[in-house]
């Protein structure tokens, strides 16, 4: 008992070692100049991680995911210093019942522990998305939609609550990477290629409102940000991203095209000289 109550202790004294080692090298990349994040999300991403989201395969989505390419790309991206606390999740329903594991606590009650975040209200039964009342900050629960009619909440029985369907989001998803998320002693969170990331995005704003002008926009630029790297640093992935999302069908080809005609000059340029099919025709 005396040996494994000290090679316990040991072992939390390791912990505390990483931790802090860690901790300096967080430091160092706020002192670089590579994106921070605010507490409260920080807290949210915490609180998800020792949950066990990420280990379950949940992938950050949106602009928290764009804010953690300059540490994963080693380049600087201006866009990525743009504030946002509204975090989304995205989550194969598929996998969600295939894992033989669930969270520990359930994404809901995670998200209680750090703060008073209520259900919000929808148009089904089952909430996808909690609304922390302080702050204002929303946390949703994201899924790839699995047919054209299929718009009620899906259920993730690995994360222990339901979420919301979306179409190209299994595209997004598909074979993510890790990176680093800056707090505390920085947090190991899954988000999705940059490649895909940035093809994504040229999908996503052709299907804005036109109400929501200023997002399609903000995609549009966080897809040229990337590009303009990936197009010179990743030009294999860019061009696998983009022949894949074109081919899928001629929708998908349809919205790759129109968005890419969105792009700013250079940004087109460096697309066209990556990929070995015409951009936008």
């Amino acid at each position: 008992m005396r040996a494994g109550v000290e090679q316990a202790r040991k072992a939390n004294q390791g912990l505390r070692q990483r931790a802090k080692q860690r901790s300096r090298l967080v430091a160092m990349c706020r002192e670089g100049g590579l994106p921070r994040i605010g507490a409260l999300t920080g807290k949210v991403l915490l609180a998800l991680s020792k949950a066990g989201v990420f280990r379950l395969r949940g992938v950050i989505v949106g602009t928290h995911a764009f804010r953690c390419y300059p540490g994963l790309l080693g380049i600087e991206l201006p866009e990525a210093s743009a504030v946002t606390e509204d975090i989304d999740v995205a989550a194969f329903h598929s996998v969600s019942v295939a894992l033989d594991d669930q969270l520990d606590p359930a994404f809901a009650e995670a998200l209680k522990q750090i703060g008073p975040f209520v259900a919000r209200p929808g148009l089904h039964h089952q909430p996808t998305a909690w609304r922390d009342q302080k702050s204002g900050v929303l946390v949703e629960l994201l899924t790839p939609k699995e047919g054209p009619d299929r718009d009620e909440p899906l259920e993730l029985p690995a994360l222990g609550a339901h979420a919301l369907p979306l179409r190209f989001l299994d595209y997004l998803i598909h074979g993510p990477t890790q990176a680093a998320a800056l707090y505390r002693s920085g947090i190991l969170v899954n988000v999705p290629r940059p490649a895909r990331y940035a093809v994504h995005k040229l999908i996503v704003a052709t299907r804005r409102a036109s109400s929501a002008a200023v997002k399609a926009r903000k995609d549009i630029e966080q897809s040229a940000a990337l590009i303009r790297v990936l197009a010179e640093d990743r030009p294999d992935e860019l061009e696998d991203a983009f022949v894949e999302a074109r081919a899928r069908r001629p929708s998908w080809k349809e919205a790759v095209d129109r968005g890419a005609r969105r792009l700013p000059r250079d940004a087109r340029a460096a697309l066209t000289n990556a990929v070995t099919q015409d951009v936008g025709r």
